[in-house]
């Protein structure tokens, strides 16, 4: 960020206040952005963990302009681009010359994973789409909820709970997204 006057950032205390108020849909948002970034051995818990930390702890400041659900969202993405350089740069060794191996002939070079800049891509499509269909139900909160969730893989109860309906309400706005999403795919809706 550039310099940003004092009075243009959230206090420590306003930073605080705003994240104790995060809706179950605020928490939601920030897991999926978690989990869209989340590189290994870094869990999606662990970095929404760590950008609050940060945010509280003052070392990245909260413009007043920007929500703060959007800022953690960003610091997440910033501290997963950081743990993602640490994995890249990280080499496995293993030493031909132990001897519990017992062939050493046969060791077989680990074929590299996705690029960072294929991780990206991959994690910015993946956005893409979520964004996609977020706008799909667009004013449609209970309905959003859903789609995140079938994003992040939260079934039954827990979804159930977040949207706060009851059990006809609940299978019933699911059947609702579901049909829709379908319809928009018939007519040309690309995920």
């Amino acid at each position: 960020m550039k310099n940003i006057d004092a009075a243009g950032v959230l206090t420590r205390e306003e930073l605080e206040e705003a994240i104790g108020e995060f809706s179950t849909a605020d928490r939601m948002r920030l897991r999926r952005a978690a989990q869209l970034y989340a590189v290994y051995p870094v869990e999606p818990d662990e970095l929404v963990q760590e950008a609050l930390c940060r945010a509280i702890a003052g070392s990245r400041k909260c413009p007043r302009e920007i929500s703060v659900v959007r800022f953690v969202a960003e610091a997440i993405r910033s501290i997963a681009h950081d743990e993602l350089q640490k994995v890249e740069h990280q080499r496995d060794e293993v030493s031909v010359h132990d001897d519990t191996i017992e062939d050493p002939e046969s060791i077989t070079p680990r074929e590299p994973g996705p690029t960072a800049e294929e991780r990206i891509i991959s994690n910015e499509q993946a956005r893409s789409t979520e964004n996609r269909l977020l706008e799909l139900f667009d004013g449609d909160d209970e309905a959003q909820l859903i789609v995140l969730g079938m994003l992040t893989g939260t079934e039954g109860a827990e979804l159930k709970e977040v949207t706060g309906l009851d059990q006809t309400g609940f299978n019933s706005k699911r059947r609702y997204v579901r049909r829709k999403i379908n319809n928009a795919i018939e007519n040309g809706f690309i995920l």
